[in-house]
């Protein structure tokens, strides 16, 4: 933890035990980045009161210099949002639920890093099976929008856009980098801290170059197919893969709750954990 995430920390214990000698609030959770460890020199500190009956309309404060944002939120909001983590039911034929969820993902990130401030400590909220929950959303919200940027990308380099295509390649390459984020387990944080979670900088922007062949996507789809794999691990016999209409370039692998699925734009092809592997060889043929 750098000088600069220290002191938020100190400055927001003192806070915290404020609002909780007081009354004001019955719990105070510190959320996001600077619960992670995370701060630069002109961060917030974000927190937020559980607190019964009416919500109070709190205004931010300044404390040694630093901003100090507070919500005030009612314990029931913070259990619809844990009961969203606790399974994953987004069917292909029913999105109901992924939207739903979809929706909330700011929320439950917020939730995710969520420390409660107790005996002189913060202690996580989620419990091991909720940070579960929220992996298995996050890496489904981030492929799902990897898909449609791999749509927007693919359709701008056939028509030979390539100004606008290496904008959609700099996004993507920011959504494939939280999307590894998700499935290693982090809270995907906003993009000035993806660096810092994924270990590494990012790499080299996929540049739409050989129009005429497919070999430029193939990152994307190897990517894309080790985060799901890494939430929903696939042991079955490797079989023959369908076979796919229209160009290679732009599918990717998608999974829900009941299956997996290769998507090209609004195509959806559902195929076994076999035929995904089988199709996951022709992939990584020329390399890892």
């Amino acid at each position: 933890m750098n000088s600069s995430a220290q002191l938020r920390r100190e400055i927001a214990d003192g806070v915290a035990r404020e609002l909780l000698v007081s009354g004001l609030a019955r719990e105070v959770w510190l959320e996001g980045a600077l619960a992670c460890g995370f701060a630069h020199a002109a961060s917030d500190i974000d927190l937020r009161g559980i607190v019964d009956g009416d919500l109070p309309a709190w205004e931010s404060r300044i404390v040694d210099g630093v901003r100090v944002d507070l919500q005030a939120a009612a314990p029931q909001r913070a259990e619809e949002l844990r009961h969203l983590l606790r399974s994953f039911d987004v069917r292909r034929d029913d999105l109901g639920s992924f939207r739903r969820v979809r929706a909330s993902m700011h929320d439950l990130m917020c939730l995710r890093t969520a420390l409660s401030y107790g005996s002189g400590r913060w202690d996580p909220v989620l419990d091991a099976g909720e940070c579960q929950g929220y992996r298995r959303w996050a890496v489904a919200d981030q492929a799902e929008v990897a898909a449609s940027l791999a749509e927007d990308l693919t359709g701008l380099v056939e028509d030979g856009l390539a100004e606008p295509a290496r904008v959609v390649c700099r996004k993507l390459e920011t959504c494939l980098t939280a999307l590894e984020c998700a499935a290693a387990g982090h809270p995907v944080l906003g993009d000035k801290w993806l660096p810092l979670l994924a270990g590494a900088p990012f790499g080299p922007p996929i540049e739409p170059a050989h129009t005429e062949t497919w070999e430029w996507f193939r990152p994307v789809q190897r990517r894309v197919a080790r985060a799901l794999l890494g939430c929903w691990p696939v042991d079955d016999p490797l079989q023959k893969p369908p076979n796919l209409v229209g160009p290679d370039s732009g599918w990717l692998p998608q999974r829900y709750a009941d299956g997996w699925f290769l998507r090209r734009s609004d195509v959806h092809i559902p195929i076994t954990g076999g035929q995904l592997l089988g199709w996951l060889s022709t992939v990584f043929t020329d390399g890892a």
